[in-house]
């Protein structure tokens, strides 16, 4: 099983049943930039990924760890890679970050799978978390700032959160947007 992550519109010909949809909401863009203004994450067999490749799915799709749970959001993120060696010891690193704020793994690659499109990622993960906030307060905490700081060194990153269903909470989009009013470099 692998997750897929396209814009909404463009997966539209593939007519997913709901129940492979992960997620569909709103999205808040802190590094980019994202090629699509409304994302959809689904979990996807080879055959529908062939025929997303076939059809010119603009997207890509990463190998899944993990089953989606009940987490109320997600953070995606996709990254080109500019020096892989000094990346070693943020991937070694995060996941227990991670953990601390709730949050689990869906996907983590070191190659994601581009379908179509002039969007490039070479590393992909998704990360489930408990609620909005909480992916907010692990992206913003001073705990995972020395490690965002070795990521944006070594990659050229991409990152957003993402509500499973409807609009972010009033509350974790304005603390997103007041860390990145005082943290103008992370949203590059």
């Amino acid at each position: 099983m692998s997750y897929l992550v396209a814009g909404h519109s463009a997966i539209a010909p593939l007519a997913l049943d709901a129940r492979r949809i992960v997620a569909q909401g709103d999205t808040m863009v802190l590094e980019g930039p994202w090629p699509w203004t409304s994302l959809v994450v689904a979990r996807v067999d080879d055959a529908t990924i062939e025929t997303a490749r076939a059809r010119g799915i603009e997207g890509y799709t990463v190998e899944a760890v993990a089953e989606s749970g009940d987490g109320q959001a997600l953070v995606v993120a996709a990254h080109r890679m500019l020096d892989l060696e000094r990346f070693k010891p943020y991937a070694a690193q995060v996941g227990a970050i991670v953990e601390r704020f709730g949050g689990r793994f869906l996907a983590r690659a070191a190659k994601a799978t581009m379908l179509a499109g002039s969007f490039v990622s070479e590393r992909a993960v998704i990360i489930e978390f408990p609620t909005a906030a909480d992916a907010v307060a692990f992206y913003v905490s001073d705990v995972y700032a020395p490690l965002m700081t070795l990521r944006h060194a070594c990659t050229d990153p991409r990152f957003l959160v993402m509500a499973r269903d409807g609009a972010l909470p009033a509350a974790a989009r304005a603390s997103a947007e007041t860390y990145l009013r005082w943290h103008p470099a992370s949203s590059h």
